[in-house]
């Protein structure tokens, strides 16, 4: 079963202002690598400061893992970089066909937190909005798949994750300490090449870019609409073009 996210069920624009922090694609590439700069971010992160939301791609092929798939991957038999996730999830095989994003916030945000499951479901139908205007009808699953065995995470769609025209088009995963959590995903934009070489092509029959159809779709173009899901939500961002894992209030 999936869930059509249209206009009756977008969310709703809040009374009360909330000021978050944006750390936008247009930065350098962290020194120390985009998943150990997350990871710093998290460890710097407390309850009561602004929270985070931060876009980055890889300008060259990079394989990422989840921590704890990290720990049974075969890692010397790589054919790409790679980099561990402080959250978890399988393997996806990340270029210039993607746009991540991490999230970081308390435990209570009123418009992301909650219960895991109910954390996740916020932030997808924040970003399934902002999928809306750019024509890209995105829906949220509600099935639970486990994905043992499964070979990359986007094999097939788990709980609350987005697919457009059947296909899974975003995938994530959230990692908490206490009372504050983060959230880590890619939007695919288009199946790169580099998938084909090292996944098997079954694996990647649930699998879609967003500009499989319809009008392209720049990486940029794709920032701007799910940074404005969250503004239309009530978020007023402060812009960070930094590389600074400093947290405010």
């Amino acid at each position: 079963m999936s869930q059509i996210y249209n206009s009756e069920s977008k969310i709703q624009n809040s009374a009360a202002m909330r000021r978050w922090r944006l750390i936008p694609s247009s930065q350098a590439v962290p020194t120390q690598g985009q998943m150990a700069f997350d990871q710093t971010l998290f460890d710097n992160y407390r309850a009561g400061q602004k929270p985070v939301l931060r876009f980055f791609y890889f300008s060259k092929p990079t394989f990422t893992l989840g921590r704890l798939e990290a720990r049974r991957f075969p890692l010397d038999k790589l054919t790409y970089p790679h980099e561990v996730r402080p959250t978890g999830g399988r393997a996806v095989l990340h270029g210039e066909a993607d746009l991540c994003y991490a999230v970081l916030a308390p435990v209570n945000d009123p418009l992301v937190g909650g219960p895991l499951m109910d954390s996740y479901c916020k932030i997808s139908k924040l970003f399934a909005e902002g999928l809306q205007t750019l024509g890209r009808d995105a829906r949220m699953t509600l099935e639970k798949h486990l994905g043992l065995g499964d070979p990359h995470c986007f094999t097939a769609p788990s709980q609350a994750e987005l697919t457009w025209r059947g296909k899974k088009v975003a995938g994530g995963a959230q990692a908490r300490r206490g009372d504050v959590f983060l959230q880590q995903g890619v939007f695919l934009l288009s199946v790169a090449e580099d998938w084909k070489k090292v996944f098997p092509a079954e694996s990647m029959s649930n699998m879609a870019g967003l500009n499989d159809e319809g009008a392209p779709i720049s990486r940029a173009q794709l920032e701007q609409a799910l940074t404005q899901a969250f503004e239309r939500a009530g978020v007023v961002f402060e812009n960070d073009n930094s590389l600074s894992t400093r947290t405010t209030s």
